[in-house]
């Protein structure tokens, strides 16, 4: 007799998703960002990373600067990926849901992740509509949030940027995640 076991979904299998951040370093005046692809078992597909340094001055005021910074570096990162992923997602600290909608704009389900507290576990917020439940992001959020990995993605990445930009100083993140 075969012993049962469950496997993972088709889509989760050969979905994609897209974890991406912007990390602000004011002593730096710079922008770094990241984008990491996992296939739905949290494997890495591709990695692409970029950094910008921030005009200074009087014409840009800080908050707005660091919004428009934001959609820079994470448009080239849009632009330097070589696949397409059925998801993207990022944490809900990096800006506005309506910010993300209007500026970033992407055509794909769009996630933001409120990381877990004491008293709620992680979750998604859909910034756009969320997927149907026949959609391969659907099935690749479910089986991403089976596995654990709606905020551990930010963690490695937040690492390989630190590796890669080993000069840079690093702020203490709000969020906690390194």
């Amino acid at each position: 007799m075969p012993i049962p076991y469950r496997r993972t979904p088709r889509a989760a299998e050969i979905g994609q998703a897209a974890f991406f951040d912007v990390i602000w370093s004011e002593e730096d005046r710079a922008l770094y960002g990241g984008l990491l692809i996992i296939d739905g078992k949290g494997q890495p597909l591709e990695f692409v990373h970029n950094s910008a340094a921030a005009p200074s001055g009087e014409l840009w005021p800080e908050g707005k600067m660091l919004l428009l910074g934001i959609a820079a570096v994470a448009h080239s990162l849009f632009d330097g990926c070589r696949r397409d992923p059925d998801l993207l997602v990022c944490l809900a600290s990096l800006a506005p849901p309506g910010f993300c909608r209007a500026e970033l704009a992407p055509m794909l389900p769009f996630a933001q992740v409120v990381p877990e507290t004491d008293i709620t576990p992680a979750e998604w917020g859909w910034v756009n509509e969320p997927p149907t439940s026949a959609m391969r992001a659907a099935i690749l959020a479910e089986e991403l949030l089976r596995r654990g990995m709606v905020v551990e993605p930010f963690v490695r990445l937040r690492l390989a940027l630190r590796a890669l930009y080993a000069n840079a100083r690093w702020p203490e993140t709000p969020d906690g995640l390194l």
